[in-house]
């Protein structure tokens, strides 16, 4: 298991969200969609065999999301935003982590007054842009070309239904950054990243548990969304 429980409280009390933004999310709504994704993904393994990985994205990447682009087909307005990993780091074991992967998060239907997302969408793929990955039940992130992902319906009330990937891809062209903004400690550092990426995903999902259900989405982002890169070293 990493030592990121320090990293994670430092990180979050030292985020440089903020500011005047078009694209910037409220903070209900953020909450609407961390709530959504902390019922169905903490403490399980869907998403890949590493049971740390939700938790890791959780301390380490939603202090920063604090921006989506809004993807509009038709009637379908959906908020999104891609995050790109790349950490090097030891572990406890001694090990060292190595990891790139890239996760798309998007949402529809958020409701002020229940304070509910309707529907949110996960997708993880190894790698960094350019990736083009195919989607599957259970991936990890050190496989090339693999990914999976998770669609999640939330009612009124907060109770959850979950699909998990059965086909799809996950395709990102190409991204572009500013500066990044550092920060670090008792030998950590990370550095964040402000930008796009552009590509699109398609994701075809069975109801978790009994796989009675299926349901499909895609959402083309070529034209780019804000985006976020994570990069953390420690020595």
């Amino acid at each position: 298991m990493l030592t990121l429980t320090a990293l994670g409280a430092m990180i979050a009390a030292c985020s440089d969200a903020g500011g005047v933004d078009p694209d910037a999310i409220s903070g209900p709504e953020l909450y609407a969609v961390r709530r959504a994704l902390d019922s169905a993904l903490a403490g399980d393994t869907l998403l890949s065999s590493d049971t740390t990985l939700y938790p890791t994205l959780a301390a380490l990447v939603f202090p920063y999301i604090d921006r989506a682009s809004r993807i509009v087909s038709g009637s379908d307005t959906t908020r999104a935003v891609a995050i790109e990993m790349d950490i090097r780091m030891p572990s406890d074991t001694g090990d060292s982590l190595i990891a790139d992967f890239t996760m798309l998060l998007g949402w529809t239907g958020f409701d002020r007054v229940t304070g509910s997302v309707d529907s949110v969408y996960f997708i993880v793929g190894s790698g960094r842009a350019p990736v083009n990955d195919s989607l599957r039940a259970h991936f990890a992130i050190d496989t090339a070309g693999t990914g999976t992902g998770l669609v999640i319906h939330q009612t009124a009330s907060y109770s959850i239904t979950r699909w998990l990937a059965r086909a799809g891809h996950l395709r990102t062209m190409a991204s572009s950054y500013g500066s990044g903004h550092k920060l670090g400690g008792a030998g950590l550092s990370w550095t964040t990243f402000r930008g796009t990426v552009s590509g699109d995903v398609a994701i075809t999902a069975k109801l978790v548990p009994d796989s009675t259900t299926t349901v499909t989405s895609t959402k083309d982002f070529g034209s780019g969304v804000r985006a976020l890169k994570v990069r953390i070293r420690a020595s």
